[in-house]
C-alpha cells in the first residue's frame, strides 16, 4: 500500500515520510491497512530497508557466515550487504541477533558508517550545541552523531534538542531518515538539528534547507538552487532536483537524468 490510506498514520507527525518511502517500496504497509509508525526496528529489518533504500556502496570488508543468520534466513541477503558495506556489525562469537531492537543511536551510528559521512573535528561541541541530552550519547557514536548532525539526517521529534539516543527507534522515525538521506523534503525544519536558518524574502514556490552551502528552490514547477544570499547559482530549469552531496546533485530536465557538480 503507497498512498495515504494507511489507517493509522492519519495524523502522524512523519505521515509525509511515511509515504513517501513507501512510494518507494523502501517501506511497506501490513495486510490490514496499517502501517504501524510506532512500532519498532529489528536489526534484520533494517538491514532490509539499506538494502532497498539506500545508495548502494561498494564492499569495503569480506563476507562472513554469522551463526544466527541460516542461508534461507528472510533478511540473509540484506544482512551480508549490510555488513560488507559497513552499515551494520555483528556482535563476537560470530552472531548478528537479526531480531534485537535496534536504536536510535544504532540506526544513526549506521547510516553514518555506510555513507561514509566525514569525521567532525570537534564532535563534543557539536553535540553539546544541539543536545540537551548529549550526555547520554555512548561513546563510541560521539563521532558518528556529530557527522549525522552536520548531514542534517538526524530527526528529533517532538523536541529538536533531544536526541532520544537509548530509545527504540521506530518505523515512522526510520521513514524520516530514509528521507533525509535521499534529500526528500518531507521533514519539518524544526525537527531537524543542526541546520542552518537563514532569513531571505519569500519568493520561491517551494524551498529546502541548506546542504552544502546551498539549497533547492522551485519556481514555476522548475527546480534550481542558491546560495545563503538568495542569489541562484544554477537557474531554475531542472524537472527534478536533489540536494548536493559530496559536491553532486541528481537532476532531471525532461526525460534526460544527470548529474551536475
Amino acid at each position: 500500500m503507497t498512498n495515504d490510506k494507511f489507517s493509522d498514520i492519519q495524523n502522524h507527525w512523519a505521515k509525509a515520510s511515511i509515504l513517501a518511502a513507501a512510494g518507494r517500496n523502501i517501506l511497506r504497509g501490513y495486510p490490514d491497512g496499517t502501517f504501524r509508525p510506532t512500532a519498532p526496528v529489528t536489526r534484520a529489518e533494517f538491514a532490509a530497508i539499506i538494502a532497498t533504500g539506500l545508495p548502494k556502496q561498494p564492499a569495503s570488508r569480506p563476507p562472513i557466515t554469522f551463526t544466527d543468520v541460516p542461508a534461507n534466513h528472510w533478511a540473509a541477503k540484506a544482512i551480508a550487504q549490510a555488513y560488507q558495506t559497513n552499515y551494520l556489525s555483528g556482535y563476537p562469537n560470530g552472531v548478528f541477533k537479526p531480531n534485537e531492537i535496534i536504536l536510535r543511536v544504532q540506526a544513526l551510528v549506521a547510516l553514518a558508517s555506510g555513507l561514509k559521512y566525514p569525521a567532525s573535528t570537534d564532535p563534543v561541541s557539536i553535540l553539546k550545541k544541539n543536545y540537551d541530552d548529549f550526555a547520554q550519547i555512548p561513546s563510541y557514536a560521539t563521532s558518528a552523531i556529530a557527522a549525522a548532525t552536520e548531514k542534517s539526517i538526524v530527526v528529533n521529534y517532538p523536541d529538536i534538542r533531544r536526541l532520544q539516543p537509548n530509545q527504540n527507534i521506530t518505523r515512522g522515525e526510520i521513514a524520516a531518515l530514509i528521507c533525509r538521506v535521499l534529500g526528500i523534503p518531507t521533514v519539518p525544519h524544526k525537527y531537524i538539528p543542526g541546520i542552518e536558518l537563514f532569513v531571505i524574502p519569500p519568493k520561491f514556490d517551494a524551498a529546502d534547507a541548506f546542504t552544502q552551502g546551498l539549497a533547492r528552490v522551485q519556481i514555476n514547477n522548475q527546480w534550481g538552487y542558491i546560495d545563503k544570499t538568495g542569489k541562484f547559482v544554477i537557474p531554475p530549469e531542472f524537472d527534478e532536483a536533489h540536494p548536493f552531496l559530496d559536491g553532486l546533485a541528481l537532476v532531471r530536465a525532461n526525460i534526460n537524468k544527470s548529474s551536475i557538480t
